[in-house]
């Protein structure tokens, strides 16, 4: 009852004629709005993963988002835009998951929507899948799964799956968080074993490869922006580390995809204004964090906003925190 009533309610607000006055509300001042992406797999796929998108809700939100918005590269709307009658978007994905280039490459073509792809590099320089993915593909098995970390936490995942499994998974990878960097492949590992064979039935969460990555960023609508090189919590890190590592996956980008590298994203968003300060000195024009917020003029330029999307946002939700509610 609760939950219809919500629907109910996020429906009648995403409708006229309440949104049309929110949406007026939110766009005066003329900011643009940065969305956050992930992965992309078939709609047929049964993988209880936020990260991972349908492709055809991915292309509803993009239907929906061209009622309203010009979609523009990321350089298009941070340039200025005097005359414009329209507000703007961009679409951003972030790590350089397989999905990209098996399933977004191709509804980016068709399409014709430019979008910016933010890669994390030690995946796609080694070929093995981060700890959070490793996490993700070993707990999508049926039944219940009990996983135990010593002086971390006990879990139960399943049976249900969906949205309660998601919420499950996701307690787990917040807990990992917590604990120092390198310790996370390891627990990955404690997960696997605990969680047993891995379930058939969808494609695991895994790298591109590199002649992928070089094929994605051959494309004229794609921009290849930088996520750091071993997707680390940078704010956890001292600061000649963190900087370590945004170097390096700026330099293995450029060298692998021949794109000038202008643009970066925090792992998770975490940032400080000693990180703002360093992605400024090493000639990033902009760095994305992620909150639910528009980019207003005179936004910070190394702490952009973006609203992240995932698999188990509906339509009427993301109307609504387009225009902050």
């Amino acid at each position: 009852m609760k939950a219809a009533l919500k629907s109910l309610v996020l429906r009648g607000l995403a409708g006229p004629p309440v949104y049309p006055l929110l949406r007026a509300r939110a766009h005066k001042g003329r900011p643009a709005t940065i969305m956050c992406y992930h992965t992309l797999r078939p709609d047929d796929q049964p993988l209880d993963a936020w990260v991972a998108l349908r492709v055809s809700d991915f292309v509803a939100q993009i239907d929906m988002l061209r009622e309203t918005y010009d979609i523009v590269s990321l350089d298009t709307l941070l340039s200025p835009d005097p005359h414009g009658q329209r507000p703007r978007v961009a679409v951003t994905f972030d790590d350089g998951e397989r999905g990209v280039f098996d399933h977004l490459l191709p509804v980016v073509r068709d399409l014709d929507i430019p979008v910016t792809v933010y890669v994390a590099t030690a995946h796609i320089q080694t070929g093995n899948a981060f700890w959070f993915d490793r996490v993700m593909n070993a707990l999508q098995g049926a039944g219940p799964t009990k996983i135990t970390l010593a002086g971390i936490g006990n879990w139960q995942i399943g049976p249900e799956r969906g949205k309660r499994r998601w919420a499950q998974i996701g307690a787990i990878l917040e807990a990992l968080k917590t604990v120092p960097t390198q310790d996370r492949d390891g627990l990955a590992d404690q997960i696997e074993t605990q969680a047993g064979a891995m379930a058939g039935g969808f494609t695991p969460l895994q790298p591109m490869d590199r002649t992928q990555l070089e094929q994605l960023a051959a494309d004229p609508r794609v921009t290849i922006g930088a996520h750091s090189h071993g997707h680390e919590l940078l704010d956890q890190l001292p600061i000649e580390d963190a900087t370590a590592s945004i170097a390096r996956s700026r330099d293995l980008l450029v060298a692998w995809t021949g794109q000038q590298v202008r643009h970066f994203a925090y792992p998770n968003g975490n940032h400080t204004p000693a990180l703002m300060q360093a992605l400024s000195d090493l000639g990033f024009v902009s760095s994305t964090i992620l909150q639910d917020r528009l980019v207003e003029p005179g936004a910070p330029a190394h702490a952009l906003p973006r609203i992240a999307v995932g698999r188990y946002d509906t339509l009427a939700r993301i109307r609504l925190r387009l225009v902050g509610v």
